[in-house]
């Protein structure tokens, strides 16, 4: 349960009274002022699966850039009221279980910049997938993508790209960089050094992903897609995280070994690949989240949101035009 308090000016009282009482809230009322501003200040309890929707419909009728205007949300240690415990049973029983708006944000923020934990799981994640490379086993290539954290990352740059977050975009993506640099990185060097003690052999799991076809790019969309869904509807992130990390990260490990062996084919196809998968998994998971109807709560902020997605969308749409055209002439 929680306690919505909610300060507006005195012209737009009547306007919160309709959206609370539309809520079914019982509510109380009283005039404040705010420094010269003679103001409304409403107090209500609500449910908590009630509360991303009151706040929704608020800042549709309210503009909190005005420093009269707050919402503030508490929660409250117990409560008796058979009312609002009917409210609650009301909501439980005609509304799905909700994903707000902040936790997407909140659950993006933490790939808004470096995070060591997540480079080191990747690194520990690319060790894996070498060994499974170099042995032709697929079932430890499959293991090490169990600890890539890869997803998040993606997931991030598809909600920022999807609510216009300009600067958060580009720390994103700088981050996604950085990981698939470290990744290929770490290729590079462990396969230089066993190439000094053994004769290493390009196995059929190294091979099948130096090449890339047309096929590929329609599988990043549809993983992106997927990815996004996962995303906006609180589903498990399991379900599309491995397929997500065997997009990307073994045909960036391949690109190291290329590297390494000095075998410019092997590096730049594996390279290609992993530059297709990134960029279909980044354009699909921003379609679905903007499918999903996933935008900024206050209205001035959306018209700004979707010009920036527009310019995303153009972007990276022309740039995979542009590997599929590159993916098209070089078969």
């Amino acid at each position: 349960m929680k306690r919505l308090e909610v300060t507006v000016t005195k012209n737009q009282v009547d306007t919160v009274r309709e959206v609370l009482t539309s809520l079914e809230l019982s509510y109380t009322y009283s005039s404040v002022k705010i420094g010269d501003e003679d103001c409304g200040a409403f107090s209500c309890l609500i449910p908590d699966k009630l509360v991303d929707n009151a706040i929704e419909q608020l800042l549709k009728v309210i503009d909190t850039r005005l420093k009269e205007n707050t919402l503030s949300v508490y929660n409250v240690e117990a409560h008796i009221s058979s009312h609002v415990d009917r409210v609650a049973k009301k909501v439980l029983e005609e509304t799905p279980p909700a994903n707000p708006f902040e936790r997407l944000v909140e659950s993006a923020e933490k790939f808004t910049n470096i995070n060591t934990e997540i480079l080191f799981m990747a690194l520990f994640a690319t060790l894996i997938a070498l060994v499974g490379l170099f042995l032709d086993n697929p079932v430890t290539v499959i293991g090490a993508l169990l600890l890539s954290p890869l997803l998040g990352p993606i997931n991030a740059f598809a909600l920022n790209a999807c609510i216009g977050k300009v600067k958060k975009l580009v720390r994103i993506e700088a981050f996604i960089v950085i990981l698939l640099m470290s990744v290929i990185a770490l290729s590079a060097l462990i396969t230089y050094i066993a190439s000094l003690f053994f004769e290493l052999p390009i196995t059929s799991q190294i091979s099948i992903r130096s090449q890339t076809t047309l096929i590929d790019i329609a599988i990043g969309l549809i993983i992106g897609l997927a990815g996004g869904l996962a995303l906006a509807s609180a589903l498990p992130r399991m379900l599309v995280g491995v397929s997500v990390a065997s997009a990307i990260l073994p045909p960036a490990a391949v690109s190291g070994i290329g590297l390494a062996l000095m075998d410019a084919g092997l590096f730049s196809g594996a390279l290609m690949l992993t530059l297709v998968y990134v960029v279909g998994l980044e354009l699909g998971g921003t379609i679905m989240l903007r499918v999903k109807g996933v935008r900024p709560r206050r209205f001035y902020q959306q018209s700004e949101a979707r010009k920036h997605s527009i310019y995303f969308f153009v972007t990276f749409s022309l740039l995979l035009l542009i590997l599929v055209i590159i993916v098209y002439t070089s078969g």
